[in-house]
């Protein structure tokens, strides 16, 4: 699919300065801002050039930092209007090691050049960071002023354990502050409407939710000794035991709100009749629906809680010598609705083997699911709308993680949509070799972000 086909709208606000946002995206990546480096100088000076790149946003707004992240405060002329939070994070995954030479362009080199610019964090997301503050500026240095407080907030640590976001939310809920709606990665991207049965339509899905994530540490203890004694079996063989009973015990399947509205939504473009009539019945075909997408590659880890052993270590150093303590750990995708400790549970009862210890290294639920009604997922999609042409925006599920869930307890509507749609060849490098985002779609998202700002937060 050729996205730049659906690009409209390219000649509204002729006059940003499309060159100077690409050189400031440019300056950003060359700062290896990557998450949980020993070194804050990254992130330091990545603060001090959003304060140089961005004067005007400086000057009416107040800017903070939490830690490594940014909050920013422009406040707004209505004080009875809740305030609307963009967000994104600074932070960027490290560039594997012995990959180096396999760029085309230093991976922190923010070129610019073949119409792209290039590096670590152009897709993700840096982008988002600067085309946010992009657009804001451009409206103030216009003289417009918001009626609706905008909020800009910036983690340090999104790729790693989000505690720049929970603290940054933190600060805002302990000064009472609540938000119409949230803005952050996620979502967005076209794609055909294929995998939904409707292959003549295009598609960009938003976000409403993202599944939970529990890293869970399995630990079976032993002497060890000499194999040719392995009475009892070995650590080894009791832990790849409550591996495969794990994994050969899945969770069941079903649909949450979120995918049943997804689904009601390209219903309409359904080709396939028993497939239509199975999606136009959802309320009461929900389960037979769920089980279907169960057996489906595409569409399994959005209706049910994945298992994924990921890692294993504690091995003997000889062949001949029996293992003591081994560990493994198994990430788990936690479906819509359910709990860490509902997966805990489930895997006690699948292994039922007390020698088999097991603890999180990490867990949270699976986030709320926001609104689809309210303000802000009308804004976006028509904001959207007004820049892609012929899209059907879907309501969907994140099957990773973003920052957005950290403010829920502040906002029912935290949205996960990225607006820079990148062509096919640049889709699948946010976290791999020759990262890059076209110029083309990096202006564009931003007169995305610059209408959206316009209307929701009532710039006059």
């Amino acid at each position: 699919m050729d996205v730049y086909e659906r690009f409209t709208g390219e000649e509204l606000y002729g006059d940003f300065d499309a060159e100077g946002a690409c050189r400031r995206l440019s300056e950003a990546v060359r700062l290896k801002s990557v998450s949980d480096c020993p070194d804050p100088a990254p992130f330091l000076e990545l603060h001090s050039l959003i304060k140089r790149c961005f004067p005007r946003v400086m000057e009416e707004g107040s800017f903070e930092t939490v830690d490594r992240s940014v909050l920013i405060r422009i406040p707004g002329s209505d004080p009875s209007l809740l305030p609307a939070l963009f967000m994104s994070h600074l932070d960027v995954v490290p560039v594997v090691e012995g990959t180096e030479k396999d760029w085309t362009h230093d991976a922190y080199s923010g070129d610019i050049a073949g119409g792209y610019i290039w590096g670590r964090g152009t897709q993700d997301i840096k982008c988002q960071v600067f085309g946010e503050l992009e657009a804001a500026e451009y409206l103030l240095s216009r003289g417009l002023k918001p009626a609706r407080t905008m909020y800009f907030a910036f983690g340090q640590d999104e790729e790693t354990f989000n505690r720049g976001s929970k603290a940054v939310s933190d600060l805002l809920m302990s000064r009472g502050v609540r938000l119409e709606f949230v803005l952050d990665e996620g979502g967005g991207g076209m794609q055909s409407g294929e995998l939904f049965g409707a292959p003549k339509i295009c598609v960009m899905p938003i976000d409403l939710m993202e599944k939970g994530y529990a890293d869970l540490k399995l630990t079976v203890r032993s002497t060890g000794g000499h194999s040719s004694r392995p009475f009892g079996g070995t650590s080894l063989a009791r832990l790849a035991r409550a591996i495969t009973r794990i994994t050969e015990a899945p969770f069941p399947a079903e649909l949450c709100p979120t995918l049943k509205q997804g689904l009601k939504t390209v219903a309409p473009y359904i080709e396939d009749p028993q497939f239509k009539a199975l999606i136009d019945g959802i309320d009461e075909n929900g389960q037979a629906v769920a089980d279907v997408f169960m057996g489906t590659k595409d569409f399994f880890p959005y209706v049910t809680t994945t298992i994924a052993p990921t890692m294993i270590s504690g091995g003997s150093s000889a062949p001949n010598v029996m293992p003591q303590n081994m560990e493994a750990v198994i990430n788990f995708r936690i479906a819509a609705g359910h709990t860490p400790e509902e997966v805990m549970e489930h895997c006690r009862k699948a292994v039922d083997d007390d020698s088999v210890e097991m603890e999180f290294l990490q867990a949270n639920p699976a986030s709320a699911e926001a609104r689809f009604d309210g303000l802000g997922y009308a804004e976006l999609t028509k904001a959207l709308a007004r820049f892609y042409s012929d899209v059907v925006f879907v309501p969907f599920i994140t099957a990773g993680g973003t920052d957005a869930h950290n403010y829920e307890q502040i906002c029912d509507t935290c949205l996960r949509c990225s607006p820079f749609v990148s062509p096919e060849e640049e889709q699948h490098g946010a976290h791999g070799t020759n990262e890059r985002m076209s110029v083309r779609s990096f202006i564009q998202g931003i007169r995305v972000l610059i209408s959206m700002m316009e209307s929701s937060c009532c710039f006059k």
